[in-house]
């Protein structure tokens, strides 16, 4: 994961082992380079004599030094504002030019485009295109100087800025049925205390992204005692005494939301729970699925067979390879836990199983994919603005905050069966949503909502896949040039160089360096670093795995 990404150009040539010294000139993407951004920035506090404006170009600049409680962006303001004045109800993410203007003596305006907002939650959305914004502050003498008396209750933070005092946490929630966490990544600054920012987005519950997670704290639970304390890696995290009148199988799933949430943060090794200071007497239940793992070899077909490529060898599927091979497949989506397949063919969509069914007695205009509850999506080719799903009798289609004229051209389901990713293509640009999916008591999807565009900017999409549990790859089009980007499901994207001309993307388990791409002749290429690697093998067909 990058820090939100913090990359100052667009691609990395790939796959190279060695300069070329023959053959003809080739045009490569400009060459992305990745800027760590470790160091800490401590702005200056308020000058002797500062101008107005001087005092608020000073206090938005120090919003990016969360250390101490914004000890020095509040050295800016009056006593009353410094402590009424509250820089985590809203972080507003600006381009680099901004303008002031007076309004009277003792106020001044403050307007930039915006690009993206966090809210107090740590949830991260996309700003609408030329999206500006204008805040106003008031002014006050106090012992001779200018202090800010009048202040909203947000930070303002360039693009770099952001991208070097916050970061990515990902924060957990149960499925319908509590067998599986869902992932809810939220964005919270990287030395203001993650740790208790996790702990209390973990106890107030998923974002509105998310409508079909559950939890299983309690209606009015609320993180007690802030700082969590941690001591030799355990965190205490203390909460309101609704938890104490929860059951024990769901105190027990508490802890364990708790335990996968902040086990990601350096230092933290477990994690307890306690009321009043009393530490409760359970402990987390283990074999819970945050995330789930495929077969770490690519899936393919190739010269007759289906199965894994190892080498230069193809390990078949032990019970439906010779289904999937009769029905001449263009396109394979791959189940492992229940043996079942979503194919493509040139005459419909199938289901493989225990059974082959056909599904769609037309193409689909997209890879069908596999869903939970045996379910297949895929797109009709006379409606490509929606997606349909077969769980069982009848089938239903869906559409998403997209206009009709797009065409959807890629869409894969999360391994935890509760998302689906979908790309568009509209009119010259490229755009990626994730949607939630409700499923019944059998686990068939039933409806997809509360959908969220990532942070992905392209001219065209050409296909897309899960890369681990929240982060989606996506191979692109921009300026001409195809590249893949990882876009943060909730944060920022990355840049992942450039294969030799690929046309479909497949996930593996170890995030980034797990993808695999198929190109026009059908040879394979692995992720490596910031690059693409051939692998030497073959393949006729790529397929999904699940």
């Amino acid at each position: 994961m990058r820090r939100l990404g913090m990359v100052v150009a667009v691609l990395l040539l790939a796959g190279c082992a060695g300069l070329p010294v023959s053959g003809p000139v080739l045009v490569g993407g400009p060459i992305g380079v990745e800027i760590l951004a470790e160091v800490d920035y401590l702005p200056a506090g308020p000058s002797e004599g500062a101008s107005q404006r001087e005092i608020l170009d000073g206090f938005i600049a120090a919003g990016a030094s969360p250390q101490s409680n914004y000890r020095i962006a509040r050295s800016f303001l009056a006593d009353s504002a410094a402590v009424n004045w509250n820089p985590m109800r809203e972080t507003v993410v600006r381009g680099v030019y901004a303008s002031v203007e007076t309004l009277s003596e003792t106020t001044l305006s403050f307007s930039a485009g915006v690009s993206a907002r966090v809210d107090e939650r740590g949830v991260y959305q996309i700003a609408p295109t030329s999206s500006v914004s204008t805040w106003e502050f008031g002014f006050t003498r106090v012992d001779g100087e200018w202090r800010l008396n009048g202040v909203p209750d947000l930070t303002v933070l360039t693009e770099v800025a952001f991208e070097s005092a916050y970061d990515e946490y990902t924060v957990y929630f149960y499925n319908h049925d509590r067998t599986a966490f869902i992932p809810d990544v939220r964005i919270f600054a990287r030395l203001g205390d993650p740790v208790t920012a996790v702990a209390r987005a973990t106890i107030a519950g998923p974002s509105e992204y998310l409508p079909n997670a559950s939890t299983a704290f309690p209606l009015g639970s609320e993180l007690a005692v802030a700082p969590v304390e941690v001591e030799r890696g355990r965190a205490t995290v203390d909460v309101t005494d609704a938890v104490q009148q929860a059951s024990t199988k769901d105190q027990r799933d508490m802890l364990s939301q708790l335990g996968v949430s902040l086990g990601q943060l350096s230092g933290i090794s477990s994690s307890v729970l306690s009321v009043n200071r009393i530490m409760l007497a359970v402990s987390a239940i283990p074999g819970v699925e945050s995330n789930p793992r495929v077969d770490d070899r690519p899936l393919i077909v190739y010269d007759g067979e289906v199965g894994y490529s190892d080498g230069l060898d193809v390990v078949p599927l032990e019970n439906i390879d010779r289904q999937i091979v009769g029905l001449s497949p263009t396109s394979l989506s791959y189940d492992a836990d229940t043996d079942t397949a979503a194919v493509g063919t040139r005459e419909g969509v199938f289901l493989v199983g225990e059974r082959t069914e056909q599904v769609s007695t037309q193409p689909s205009s997209v890879d069908p994919q596999i869903g939970g509850g045996r379910s297949v999506w895929w797109v009709a080719p006379e409606t490509p603005h929606r997606v349909s799903i077969l769980s069982g009798r009848p089938q239903f289609t869906f559409t998403g905050p997209w206009p009709r004229s797009a065409q959807v051209v890629g869409l894969e389901v999360s391994r935890e069966d509760s998302r689906v990713a979908i790309a568009v293509n509209d009119g010259g640009r490229g755009a990626v949503f994730v949607g939630a999916i409700a499923v019944d008591e059998d686990n068939r999807p039933t409806g997809v909502s509360g959908f969220r565009q990532l942070s992905v900017v392209a001219d065209s999409i050409l296909d897309l896949a899960w890369s681990d549990a929240t982060h989606v790859a996506v191979l692109l089009t921009t300026n001409g040039v195809v590249h893949v980007e990882v876009a943060t499901v909730g944060g920022g994207t990355s840049l992942l160089g450039q294969p030799q001309n690929p046309v479909r993307i497949s996930g593996g388990n170890a995030g980034t360096s797990g993808l695999v791409v198929i190109a026009q002749n059908g040879q394979l290429w692995k992720s490596r670093g910031t690059g693409w690697q051939s692998t030497g093998t073959p393949a006729e067909l790529l397929a999904t795995q699940r």
